[in-house]
């Protein structure tokens, strides 16, 4: 009874994907002389941000609370003790519509004055599935490839698959403008969704 004969390859598939959606922190950061006069500044200038991002388009369902937290700020020198409260607020950010984020952003930053911040801007794919189909779809047909050329080299033809495993996968960055928005510029780029797929095919 002879062995069976296989052959083990891995492929990589690439395709291009827009992101369209950014995902963002902004909040506000105070520092006042006591706890509750930095907190209720705190409060007001982060309502005015959030009035802003609403009327900017923003659904209250794409905005929720990230961070809250209060910090003392201690003197330096000779004299260590507090100087004053620093408090920090944050709201996670889902901006759907990217031609509009630069003038929500503007919004924000009109609303918020010198409180404001804005933290982790990420651009991404709201529905990678179709990219990812794509993508395995040209990692099996490289592996594929790559299985028939070691076949032929060892005089064999291919036969079915024995094992199918996917690796790695992910967006890459690959820069590329798409517009701007209003005052703030905003570049979505384009990523590549990459899929990596281990394939063991049967020689006959």
């Amino acid at each position: 009874m002879t062995d069976r004969r296989t052959v083990a390859v891995s492929g990589v598939g690439r395709t291009p994907a827009v992101p369209d959606v950014m995902r963002l922190e902004v909040g506000v950061a105070v520092v006042e002389p006591n706890v509750s006069a930095a907190i209720e500044r705190a409060g007001t200038s982060l309502q005015a941000v959030l009035d802003a991002l609403v009327a900017a388009g923003i659904p209250r369902a794409d905005l929720s609370t990230s961070a809250l937290s209060v910090y003392p700020q201690h003197r330096a020198g000779d004299d260590p003790g507090i100087a004053g409260y620093e408090v920090t607020s944050m709201l996670t950010v889902t901006v759907r519509d990217l031609d509009a984020a630069g003038s929500m952003l503007t919004a924000a930053a009109e609303a918020g004055g010198d409180d404001l911040r804005v933290h982790n801007v990420a651009l991404t794919v709201d529905d990678p599935s179709g990219p990812l189909k794509a993508a395995r779809d040209a990692a099996f047909a490289d592996a594929r490839e790559r299985a028939d050329q070691y076949a032929r080299l060892c005089g064999a033809t291919l036969g079915p698959v024995l094992e199918i495993s996917e690796g790695s996968s992910g967006p890459g960055p690959s820069p590329r403008m798409v517009g701007l928005a209003a005052a703030m510029p905003v570049e979505a780029g384009e990523q590549q969704v990459t899929v990596a797929v281990n394939v063991v095919f049967e020689l006959v």
